[in-house]
């Protein structure tokens, strides 16, 4: 039986917090539309008492954290044990992000995340832009939807091209460059592989040449 080293209990420890922490973001969302949609469709939440209300807002958040935080560490152990391979892939990933700087770290998950934060952010400017503009009542419906569009595309323009000065930051700072060359350590699964195949192969031969040895005086007597 393998004991669990410290090393691999703070992996999944990390993998079940940021596992959790993207729970706690979606859940976050999932009360933010509640209460953005309730004051139209749902205007009897807000005379409920203040702590059904809180419940409401915390429910999402608590309960997709939970979640989330399961499924990851479930994932994370999938993964470690399945082979010896993944699990020293793990471990490396580890050992390389627990030495990375919290500016390091920060700007390398911006770039991992950054196409599922603009889409995010373009949704929420389309949601935003169309609340102020549907104040107007001189525009038309049709107004309305072409002024909220431009104001989203200004902002994504923005956020495409915060997107390209984080990947310029990136590059004169060296951050987020990960070795494409092979792994060594498939280099060495490879090669050991093929030293068994050899050592079997020449077991196999030694074998074949004793079994010859003794028929070649059986049939000499013969």
């Amino acid at each position: 039986m393998k004991l669990v080293t410290q090393e691999e209990m703070d992996a999944h420890s990390w993998a079940t917090i940021v596992g959790g922490l993207n729970g706690f973001a979606l859940g976050t969302v999932a009360s933010v539309g509640i209460y953005a949609l309730a004051p139209k469709r749902y205007p009897r939440l807000f005379t409920l008492p203040w702590s059904i209300r809180t419940a409401v807002a915390i429910i999402p958040p608590v309960f997709t954290c939970a979640v989330n935080a399961e499924l990851a560490s479930n994932k994370f152990d999938e993964k470690m044990y399945s082979s010896e391979f993944t699990q020293h892939k793990l471990l490396e990933e580890h050992r390389r992000w627990a030495k990375l700087t919290t500016t390091e770290k920060f700007v390398e998950s911006l770039s991992n995340n950054k196409y599922k934060i603009i889409t995010a952010l373009w949704a929420a400017s389309m949601v935003g832009s169309w609340v102020v503009v549907n104040r107007d009542p001189i525009l038309t419906k049709t107004q309305k939807f072409v002024q909220a569009r431009m104001y989203a595309q200004f902002i994504t323009v923005g956020l495409l091209l915060a997107s390209m000065g984080l990947s310029v930051y990136e590059e004169n700072h060296q951050l987020n460059k990960q070795p494409k060359k092979e792994d060594s350590y498939l280099k060495e699964m490879i090669q050991e592989g093929e030293d068994e195949i050899k050592e079997h192969e020449s077991v196999v031969a030694a074998a074949a040449n004793v079994a010859s040895n003794v028929s070649a005086p059986a049939s000499q007597k013969n």
